[in-house]
């Protein structure tokens, strides 16, 4: 049997200390220079890239892939920060209350604005859709059911007959209220499994004791995944995502296997905090969107099975978060999930 690490979650009072202490340093928006923002806005120093997970993880990938050709696009350097915390909630609380002029900019994610309103008890130092400016869309993966070598399935049918003449199968995630967590929790509800939940700090020791047999079943990014099934080490059965991916063409989807409806993905989108001028947030979309129509960007993107955005339109974004928001509250309430 796996441990079962309890979560290093801050409190409420150390979230709220923890979201305010980056933001004290925030002036006040000066709105009469702003709204004299035209439609040639050009940024006039750096733009700070504000990204709240630790380097290496795809959010900072995908950062750093972009910052080059945006910033040449705009004629300045874009600075990736990482400001690592909660979630990422502090660094969205950051985000929230820097000046609108284009010169902040923030890498938000299926967690912070979709699932963490929802996740958590204390009481964000943001407000999801209200804090931030809609920029676009940027990219999504599709995550993988992968079982352990030990488990007799090699499709879904056979790992649902299997889990449910094993009651307390485990599944394991990396971490409380991540979307791989939900993903499978969503799964376990919807074909009736009531697989027990084994959080870890992180994918890898998931991995670890998915190899060795001591769970029995995970959600894994395709990238990480569909080398993982490559090399025989583990069994893929399905995608989470309503379409099959291009990395793994004849591997079925959720839907197709006896979850009709069935579309769970990570994505990755830019925000600015509330505020920002139509002209700023025009330029900013096109930037970002021409890096990502670079061929280089797309196909690095796709050697670790991750998909550009094909709608890259603010307004797209904004109706997105809201239906993700409305997925996640119904999955994190069915699953009793909180995080104090």
């Amino acid at each position: 049997m796996p441990s079962r690490t309890k979560p290093d979650f801050p409190s409420r009072r150390q979230l709220l200390a923890l979201g305010g202490a980056g933001l004290l340093a925030a002036s006040p928006p000066g709105r009469a220079a702003l709204a004299q923002a035209g439609p040639d806005w050009r940024p006039t120093r750096p733009i700070r890239l504000v990204v709240g997970f630790a380097p290496g993880g795809s959010a900072d990938v995908l950062a750093r892939l972009l910052q080059g050709p945006v910033g040449a696009e705009l004629g300045v350097s874009v600075v990736v920060e990482n400001v690592v915390g909660a979630g990422a909630n502090i660094a969205m609380g950051q985000i929230a209350r820097a000046e609108p002029d284009g010169h902040v900019v923030g890498m938000a994610t299926v967690g912070t604005h979709a699932i963490n309103p929802s996740l958590y008890r204390a009481k964000l130092p943001f407000r999801v859709p209200d804090d931030f400016t809609p920029i676009t869309l940027l990219a999504t993966q599709a995550n993988v059911v992968l079982v352990s070598p030990g488990v007799p399935s090699g499709s879904i049918g056979e790992f649902v007959a299997w889990a449910k003449a094993n009651p307390g199968a485990l599944y394991g995630s990396a971490g409380i209220g991540t979307s791989n967590h939900l993903a499978a929790e969503l799964m376990s509800q919807r074909f009736g499994l009531g697989m027990v939940h084994v959080p870890y700090r992180g994918a890898a020791p998931v991995i670890s004791d998915l190899l060795a047999g001591r769970i029995q079943m995970t959600m894994e990014n395709i990238g990480t995944a569909s080398q993982m099934a490559a090399e025989g080490k583990l069994k893929a059965l399905a995608v989470t995502t309503a379409q099959r991916s291009p990395r793994l063409p004849d591997l079925p989807t959720l839907a197709e296997s006896g979850a009709p409806g069935f579309d769970i993905a990570s994505w990755q989108a830019l925000v600015a905090p509330a505020g920002l001028p139509a002209p700023i947030q025009a330029a900013l979309n096109r930037a970002f969107a021409k890096a990502l129509a670079d061929p280089t960007v797309v196909e690095r993107l796709r050697q670790t099975g991750t998909e550009v955005a094909a709608d890259t339109r603010p307004e797209t974004l904004a109706a997105y978060i809201r239906t993700e928001g409305a997925k996640y509250a119904d999955i994190v309430a069915q699953a009793n999930v909180r995080i104090e």
